[in-house]
This record gives structure tokens, C-alpha cells and sequence, in this order.
């Protein structure tokens, strides 16, 4: 596709992609990789990196990408996990208004930015999630799967391919699937606001008040500022058009369970919210199953409780 063909961008509109990163060198060279083949003009985006004290050769890694893309590079001391204050940092730097919120090792579809920004263009107050192949392939057959295909395939094949691949879709678009992908028909849509992929307006966050920094572990830091969006009105949308890939690497998840229970605890103690209490107990999809349930018993009084 030629990026002429892409008519639906507004002169002098843009996207900021802002990226933290510790010590991924190997995993952020394939999400630069994805960013630096985007069928959107490189004049209609950029690329800020937010290294949290990597001292794995990133920067230098990083310097080999700036003649691909208008790519920034910010360095904050290695002081512990300060993914939030990166984000912010990031936020501060950005040119464009709308910007979107991308993990290391995520590879992008080709149309990525290009349709985050269309989608920002026609809707204002939006909060655009995409979805990720693979953000819960946590079997050894299903990670190996996807990094063979990605070695073996260019990057349209391998989202071709990974399409008919039902046990790699995300797990969002698996369960919401049901309910034709309409967040508006939930209560707490801001339970799946992960930022694997999403975006949404700068001027939206620095009225929520940005990313809390006092979140210093693994976990919620994302989900706390989709709550605070959430509640100043934005428009949350589950796109299953907008893709990337969430490449495999090791993870300490045990560790990232205990760090996200003391985060939630966090969280039970800033809000008094009858969801919020629910993330100590239970899923992201049973929270969204309770609140949909309530929707219902509002909207229809003498509905059923087994309407689900």
C-alpha cells in the first residue's frame, strides 16, 4: 500500500509513541523495527523511548533508528521501577496530541498508527485499545509458534497468519467478542485499559493528572489512569482492527502477582469503589461480567441474574 493511499490523516495531525524500556535491548529492536515500517508518513509521528537505567546498550541500540524515524531518546537513572515516571516523562515530551502507549517487545501492524490516528481524527474524548496477539500465550507450544513465524515471515504474512490462529488471539477480543466488541455496554471498561496498545488524547491524560508515580512495582499504573479517564467521560473503544504482536520473553510472574496485590491494595486505599475492591479477588473478565450484569439490572429492573 502506498502511503499516499492513507487520505483520512489531517494536515499537521500526528502520533506520539511513548515507550518504556529496562535493559530489553533485543525486544525493543523488533518493536523500532515494526515503528520504522508504518505505512503513516514519518512526518505524522514519533517515537519517544524512555529508558528506566538500562545499562544494557539500549541508547546506542537506539541511535541506529533515528534516520528511519523521528525517534527521541530520554535516560532516567536506574533508581527501581519507575515505569509510571517514564511514561510522564514521555508524555512531557511529546509533540502530538494524540499519543499512544506501547510496551517493549510489541510489534506493530504496518496500519498501526496510521489508524489510531484516523480513528482520533473523527472522535474526540477517546480512549482506543487494540489488541495484541499472543498477550496470554503462556504455553511453551504457543510462545515457540510465534517466534517461528515471525523469524520465517514478513511482518503482513505473519499477522495473516496469526488471524486464523484462534489460541492466539488476544484474550480481551476472545471475551468481548460475545458482546460485538461494545464496551459501552460495561461499567468498568477500565479494567482492560493496559497499555500493551492504547491511545488516547495528551490533553486527556494531563486533565486525569497523568500516570500516578507513586506506583513503584509491577502492575495498576495503567489501570489507574484508565479508571481516572474512565470518570471524566472518555469514550473507551475496543478496536480488534488495531494490531500488534506481543513477542515472547521470560517473565517472573509469580513475582509480578505479588507486586500487583500490594498495587491493588494501592488502589483500594485511594478510591472507594465497589470494582476497584474487586480486583483483589477477582479477574479482569469476572469484573467485567459483573458489570455488564449490572447494566442490565438497571437498564430492564425485573431482568434476570442468569441473563448471562
Amino acid at each position: 500500500m502506498n502511503k499516499n493511499h492513507i487520505g483520512a490523516i489531517k494536515r499537521g495531525t500526528g502520533i506520539s509513541v511513548i515507550i518504556p524500556t529496562y535493559n530489553r535491548r533485543e525486544l525493543l529492536k523488533r518493536t523500532l523495527d515494526s515503528l520504522s515500517n508504518q505505512m503513516l508518513d514519518t512526518k505524522n509521528y514519533e517515537v519517544i523511548i524512555v529508558d528506566d537505567g538500562s545499562s544494557d546498550g539500549t541508547g546506542e541500540m537506539v541511535e541506529g533508528y533515528k534516520s528511519a524515524a523521528t525517534i527521541h531518546y530520554i535516560f532516567q537513572q536506574d533508581e527501581g521501577f519507575q515505569v509510571a515516571k517514564a511514561r510522564n516523562k514521555g508524555l512531557s515530551r511529546a509533540c502530538f496530541d494524540v499519543v499512544l502507549f506501547l510496551d517493549c517487545g510489541m510489534i506493530a501492524h504496518p496500519m498501526l498508527l496510521a489508524s489510531h490516528l484516523d480513528s482520533h481524527n473523527k472522535t474526540n474524548n477517546l480512549v482506543l485499545i487494540g489488541m495484541s496477539y499472543g498477550i496470554e500465550a503462556v504455553e511453551l507450544s504457543e510462545c515457540d509458534l510465534i517466534k517461528s513465524t515471525v523469524a520465517e515471515n514478513e511482518i503482513s504474512k505473519v499477522f495473516e497468519l496469526f488471524s486464523k490462529n484462534h489460541q492466539l488471539m488476544d484474550c480481551r477480543g476472545r471475551f468481548f467478542a460475545e458482546f460485538d466488541y461494545d464496551l459501552a455496554l460495561f461499567n468498568a471498561p477500565w479494567v482492560i485499559f493496559w497499555t500493551s496498545c492504547i491511545s488516547v488524547s495528551r490533553c486527556d491524560v494531563a486533565r486525569a493528572g497523568g500516570y500516578d508515580e507513586n506506583f513503584c512495582a509491577w502492575g495498576g499504573e495503567d489501570v489507574d489512569l484508565g479508571y481516572r479517564l474512565f470518570h471524566q467521560g472518555c469514550k473507551f473503544v475496543l478496536d480488534q482492527s488495531l494490531l500488534t504482536i506481543h513477542y515472547p520473553h521470560e517473565k517472573d510472574i509469580e513475582n509480578k502477582e505479588q507486586q500487583a496485590k500490594r498495587n491493588v491494595a494501592y488502589l483500594m486505599n485511594k478510591y472507594s469503589d465497589q470494582w476497584i475492591d474487586m480486583l483483589t479477588t477477582k479477574s479482569w473478565s469476572e469484573i467485567c461480567h459483573h458489570s455488564l450484569k449490572q447494566r442490565r439490572e438497571s437498564s430492564t429492573p425485573n431482568a434476570s441474574v442468569d441473563a448471562i
